[in-house]
This record gives C-alpha cells, sequence and structure tokens, in this order.
C-alpha cells in the first residue's frame, strides 16, 4: 500500500470524517495516515490574564510530527479561537517553519467567500495590504469549503500519486534530517540533510546545480556498475 501523511487542524473533532477519508483512499491502495491538532490545546494566559496563544509549543507540537516536511496535504479551518488566533495565522507559522512552499495548505471555512477580504481588510492602510495580498499569494493556499472538504482531500490525494523525481528526493532528505552530507557537492559539505531538503525545496541555482550534479553521478555510477557486468 502506499501510504500517504495529513496534518489538520481545527478546534473542533474530525475524527469522523478523516476515518471516512481512510477508508475510501484504502479501497485504491492508499493508506492514510494523519495527525490532528486542536488549538484549544495551546491557549494561555498572558501576564494580564487575558486569553492568548502558545506559539512556541503550538510549532514544538507541528515540528515533532515525523513526517511534518514530506506530509502530503496539511488542512486547517479558519474559525479556530474567537479573538486569539484563526487559520491563517496558523498557516503562517507553518510556512515560517519551512513546509514545502510548492505544497499546498487547504483553510477550510463554512464561509469561505468572506475569508479573503476578512484577512486583508485587518490592515486600513494600502500598502500592508498590497503587502498582505502577496503574503497570501505566497503561502500557496487552497481556500475550501467547510462543507464537503473531505472530497477536496480525496481529489488531491489521489492526484498525488504520480511519481515525480524532486518530491522523492526531497522526502527522503527530509527522513535523514539529521545525517550530516559529506560527499559528492563541496557547496553542500557539512550540512544537515534536513537543511539541504530546505534548500532543493527553494529551487535556488545552487539546488539546481546541485540536483544536476547527482543525476550525472547516478547515471555514471549506473553506466560504471553496467560495465563491470558486461567485463
Amino acid at each position: 500500500m502506499i501510504q500517504k501523511h495529513l496534518i489538520l487542524i481545527d478546534e473542533q473533532p474530525q475524527a469522523t470524517t478523516l476515518e471516512k477519508i481512510k477508508n475510501i483512499l484504502k479501497k485504491d491502495g492508499i493508506e492514510l495516515i494523519y495527525k490532528e491538532i486542536n488549538p484549544v490545546s495551546y491557549q494561555k494566559r498572558d501576564a494580564s490574564g487575558n486569553l492568548d496563544f502558545d506559539t512556541e509549543n503550538f510549532k514544538k507540537a507541528i515540528i515533532e510530527i515525523e513526517y511534518f516536511k514530506t506530509s502530503g496535504l496539511i488542512l486547517c479551518d479558519y474559525n479556530l479561537i474567537a479573538e486569539v488566533v484563526n487559520g491563517y495565522d496558523v498557516i503562517k507559522i507553518i510556512r515560517e517553519l519551512n513546509y514545502n512552499n510548492s505544497k499546498k495548505i487547504f483553510l477550510y471555512s463554512a464561509k469561505i467567500e468572506g475569508v479573503i477580504s476578512d484577512i486583508l481588510t485587518k490592515e486600513t492602510d494600502f500598502e500592508k495590504q498590497k503587502e498582505s495580498l502577496a503574503k497570501l499569494i505566497d503561502y500557496n493556499i487552497e481556500f475550501i469549503k467547510r462543507d464537503g472538504y473531505d472530497q477536496e482531500v480525496i481529489k488531491h490525494i489521489k492526484k498525488e500519486l504520480e511519481f515525480d523525481f524532486e518530491t522523492e528526493l526531497i522526502r527522503w532528505f527530509h527522513k535523514r534530517n539529521h545525517d550530516t552530507f559529506n560527499y559528492l557537492f563541496p557547496k553542500y559539505e557539512g550540512k544537515s540533510f534536513g537543511a539541504i531538503a530546505i534548500e532543493l525545496e527553494s529551487k535556488n541555482p545552487i539546488s539546481v546545480e546541485f540536483k544536476k550534479e547527482l543525476i550525472e553521478q547516478i547515471i555514471s555510477y549506473l553506466s560504471n556498475l553496467n560495465d563491470l557486468q558486461n567485463a
């Protein structure tokens, strides 16, 4: 069975829906492994006794999910804890933790139509609104309705089944997160595999050079093996 991973953040339990999704995917040979996080568990009181959100402990909980960096999909409800934290705040935190920016994060709400304007109108200054819009685009969010989000999840996971060499390469670097790289590519010498995975996700010139070099080395290695077998 092919394994797929999902993380969901909601203040209301979603186990029934997640099990429904899991059972449907199972029929297609997909094992869904998921983790629910309830932001209510990360409420705290500030020095004045007002309700606040414990961002640091929330970050820790996210990072400690073994498959966080390689999760195929993260979903988040928009309406979490009124006047304390909403789904867009959570997505900002997740992006700060270097979740692959090429992967969409699903943000759902019963009134999704008003979410974008709600996010932008929090800023009254025009320049700040433009900045907020740029960030909104950069965060790569898929806005979906709460009712029927299970169908969107199923469709997205099935679509992800196609093999992608770059995605698989990054997944393995994240999997060996704490190993140190000391071979093949001097520019990455001494870096952790996890740090290299983030570089590969960024698609900067050095990471592109590394991927080309890696392919060349693999082909060279396979050619050498072939020559040995034919000797």
